[in-house]
């Protein structure tokens, strides 16, 4: 059995949005991720899947620390992140890298192929121009760019490549786990099935470990060894892939995988039609009880009073839902059950 690489334990993140609107009310916070566990073995995958807001980038954040979690640990190789300060996360900053999800924004426009592949060893290590060279020239090949293109800008390039550029910098050091914060939402549909495999042949090579933020599920299903599906700053069910896409438990799930588009029109019709209604709750205001509750059409009043616990359903397939589902709507058979 492969051991956890990272282990989160009570994940919070709040931010205080008390200023200029308290009116002597006391402190308002957004609970932008609030009591998230999860744990990944090496060489696994990941997939943290939801809509928009529900928490996934700022978890990724917390992780590598370009935010300070609220509470909770964050357990690298038994080490915990979250009470390290700046000085002591240097050192380990190396194992931990990001790929983010704008490809342009991440990367400076005013420095050249060269030196945006070369600025993680400057910072890291003492080599030669020749040994810098080589090892950029070598990074290049093995995302796919060719190394003439090394004296280049990032305007010169197209998304994809801009992309390959930015995974290049996230290898450059041999981290060991890779957050790859929605790597291809920003690219042209034709170029994001080439992303995704150049992810899955580098962790190969690499035997790297991902965490892997997306809202969509095709792309979480292609690369990810688990799925975490968040809701309003939780988890909400967690599975091996390919549990959670035959056989989803909670209403949430269910209603995202009704989403994904067929191609298979008689398939398509046969498919029971689940329509998420109405809007996310705000996370500065959640609804008491199950969060979900709100746009759940199995909920009662259990479900509006209640905060449901974490169950597990089958070995390793966990739903924090008072009502999980038996037959629920699924993408591998696209059918019930």
């Amino acid at each position: 059995m492969a051991e956890n690489l990272l282990e989160v334990k009570h994940l919070k993140k709040y931010f205080d949005i008390s200023h200029g609107f308290s009116f002597g009310k006391g402190k308002r916070y957004l609970r932008a991720v609030d009591d998230v566990s999860f744990s990944v073995k090496k060489g696994e995958t990941l997939g943290l899947v939801g809509e928009s807001g529900c928490g996934k980038s700022t978890t990724g954040n917390c992780i590598i620390r370009l935010l300070d979690p609220t509470e909770g640990q964050i357990l690298f190789e038994g080490q915990d992140l979250s009470k390290m300060s700046s000085r002591e996360l240097k050192p380990l900053r190396r194992d931990i890298q990001m790929i983010f999800q704008d490809p342009y924004s991440s990367l400076n426009p005013r420095m050249r192929v060269f030196q945006l592949i070369a600025e993680p060893f400057l910072a890291n290590e003492s080599l030669s121009q020749e040994e810098l060279r080589n090892r950029v020239e070598r990074l290049m090949e093995v995302v796919g760019l060719p190394p003439e293109y090394i004296g280049r800008f990032p305007h010169e390039f197209s998304g994809g490549q801009r992309q390959r550029i930015g995974i290049a910098r996230a290898l450059a050091l041999k981290p060991k786990l890779i957050i790859c914060d929605e790597p291809i939402s920003a690219l042209d549909v034709s170029i994001q099935a080439q992303i995704l495999n150049l992810l899955k042949q580098l962790q190969k090579e690499f035997d790297l470990t991902y965490i892997f933020i997306s809202h969509a599920l095709p792309s979480i299903k292609h690369v990810s060894t688990h799925v975490a599906v968040m809701y309003l700053g939780r988890i909400v069910e967690y599975a091996r892939t390919e549990e959670i896409f035959a056989r989803p438990r909670h209403p949430y799930t269910e209603g995202l995988m009704a989403a994904v588009p067929i191609p298979d029109p008689e398939l398509r019709e046969k498919r029971e039609k689940v329509i998420l209604e109405g809007d996310l709750p705000s996370p500065a205001a959640p609804p008491p009880g199950c969060h979900f509750h709100t746009r759940c059409r199995y909920a009662t009043e259990e479900c509006k009073k209640t905060a449901p616990e974490p169950r597990e359903l089958s070995p390793g397939h966990f739903c924090v839902c008072h009502h999980p589902l038996e037959n629920a709507v699924g993408t591998m058979g696209y059918g019930k059950g």
